[in-house]
């Protein structure tokens, strides 16, 4: 088991550094904004290969004002050294994958997830059916240079000879807004709203949007006992998870989700030959 822990700034670099992770990876899914500048990003990504873990950065989805500068970013960066890139769009993954770097590798990312199956029947059903990842989807990713899939902890991933599969611990993701309710929330407009990205809002599910009829109706009754508590960071919304992580799975750890120490007590327990920080 490898475990990786994730940032979203720099802040808590020192900590992680201190912890003997494998891997550690800066960036987040949803949003261009949230992400440190280039030159922040290479003198941290120099930082993590220097205590000698692997470095990486997680491009966000790309709207169309910041793809040019997402692709530039990353060809800049993985330009230093070895580097696992974490790409969120089919179209950022397509500009990268014509231009082959030595020592950078591409991952698929948590929000090219295919969905979650449902039989949009009336039994009481809940947030957390796992996704499903199928063979069909891997060759397709396959086809751009990607073998290295970022999943959370319950997906059901098809077994496709040559992929890395890395789990996310204890959370699940399950949507991203292009209009962020963060923002809107705190009345901030880019670039201010980074300094709220990641305060937590929880919040529960009371009203669900009926794709058929094109409007919003209560939850039914039946599935409200399935409704979990949820976390927004940014534009991204969390449940916790309380899927079992495959044995010997490859772990990635989102350090928003943890304190300092609670964080190191998790990292000793997936790996328990790292140096905790206490």
């Amino acid at each position: 088991m490898k475990v990786e822990v994730r940032l979203t700034t720099l802040e808590r670099l020192d900590e992680i550094l201190g912890l003997g992770v494998d891997a550690v990876s800066i960036g987040q899914e949803g949003c261009a904004a949230k992400l440190p500048g280039t030159d922040l990003l290479r003198t941290a990504a120099e930082r993590i290969r220097i205590a000698g873990a692997r470095a990486g950065v997680v491009l966000p989805a790309a709207w169309q004002r910041t793809a040019a500068q997402l692709v530039d970013a990353a060809a800049l960066l993985a330009g230093d050294g070895p580097l696992t890139l974490t790409v969120n769009d089919l179209g950022t993954l397509a500009t990268l994958a014509t231009e082959p770097v030595r020592g950078r590798e591409l991952a698929a990312g948590l929000a090219l997830f295919p969905g979650r199956p449902h039989d949009a029947g009336e039994a009481p059903r809940g947030p957390l059916e796992a996704a499903v990842y199928e063979d069909a989807f891997l060759q397709e990713l396959e086809s751009l240079g990607v073998r290295i899939l970022e999943a959370e902890a319950g997906a059901e991933v098809a077994v496709r000879s040559g992929w890395q599969v890395r789990r996310l611990a204890d959370v699940t993701p399950l949507a991203w807004a292009r209009s962020c309710p963060t923002a809107r929330h705190h009345q901030l407009a880019v670039p201010d709203c980074v300094t709220t990205c990641d305060t937590p809002t929880a919040l529960t599910a009371n009203q669900r949007w009926q794709l058929g009829h094109g409007h919003r109706e209560p939850v039914p009754v039946a599935d409200r006992p399935s409704q979990v508590p949820l976390t927004v960071f940014g534009n991204a919304v969390y449940a916790r998870s309380t899927a079992v992580l495959p044995a010997g799975a490859d772990v990635v750890i989102d350090a928003r989700f943890h304190t300092p120490q609670a964080l190191a007590e998790r990292v000793s327990a997936l790996r328990p030959q790292a140096v905790a920080y206490l």
